[in-house]
């Protein structure tokens, strides 16, 4: 810490900012409840009522009627109410995992949640590698892995799952461009929710897929009688869906 005399009566002082930890994040409210998808027992924060919608749903269908959580309620009123920040988490009863699939070809593949690319190595030869997609959400409702129909759709695609799709690749370069998209759009009228252009399987290149959309994922964890929420993986997730 250094001292400069300015004036009598005036003292500067310079302190050291570089041990002063950040501080710590906090919430007007938290909830924890049923929700109609998103992360399971993994607190989640939330600044908006339209990104609650996003990651833990609103309304469930059932046969003609719509149905809401409390969860979704509350959530609504806290921040029609002049809520800012919100730490929402949601349990469920049973096991509950997320949605993944395998494929086997590469190119455009709307129906799955794992893809393969191509990618140029020293010898500039091609070789066919896959990478997998992990949906953030879990359960069943994640899924929409089905034949794809006559006009693009998918049967068991909802506006609260997923599907992707390769969409231009570059052999010369190695490079391709991914879609994530709403699960129930269809070929003629693409529901876009992300795009990630110019990705590569190269693992030290700038723009490797798992560095430019991140595979951070978060489990429950114990240490003794105590329960913590660990962060895996090498890059921060900076998708919103996967």
């Amino acid at each position: 810490m250094a001292e400069t005399l300015i004036s009598p009566g005036v003292l500067a002082r310079e302190n050291d900012q570089s041990f002063i930890g950040a501080r710590p994040v906090t919430f007007g409210a938290a909830i924890i409840g049923a929700a109609v998808k998103g992360p399971v027992n993994i607190p989640t924060a939330v600044s908006t009522f339209s990104q609650y919608e996003a990651i833990f749903g609103g309304a469930v269908e059932s046969g003609s009627q719509y149905y809401t959580y409390l969860n979704s309620i509350a959530a609504r009123n806290y921040f029609s109410n002049g809520g800012e920040s919100l730490l929402v988490t949601r349990v469920v009863t049973g096991s509950f995992t997320s949605a993944f699939t395998s494929g086997s070809e590469a190119g455009p593949n709307e129906s799955g949640i794992m893809a393969n690319a191509w990618q140029d190595n020293a010898a500039t030869q091609y070789q066919k590698q896959s990478f997998v997609l992990k949906t953030i959400s879990e359960g069943e409702l994640a899924n929409s892995f089905s034949p794809v129909t006559a006009n693009g759709s998918l049967p068991s695609g909802s506006a609260d799952n997923l599907r992707w799709e390769i969409a231009t690749t570059n052999t010369s370069s190695g490079q391709f461009s991914l879609l994530i998209r709403r699960g129930n759009d269809i070929t003629n009228q693409k529901a876009i929710l992300e795009t990630y252009n110019n990705l590569s399987m190269d693992p030290t290149a700038p723009n490797y897929i798992g560095k430019v959309i991140g595979d951070t994922y978060f489990t429950v964890e114990s240490d003794g009688p105590d329960y913590y929420v660990k962060t895996n993986g090498n890059y921060p997730r900076r998708s919103a869906y996967v």
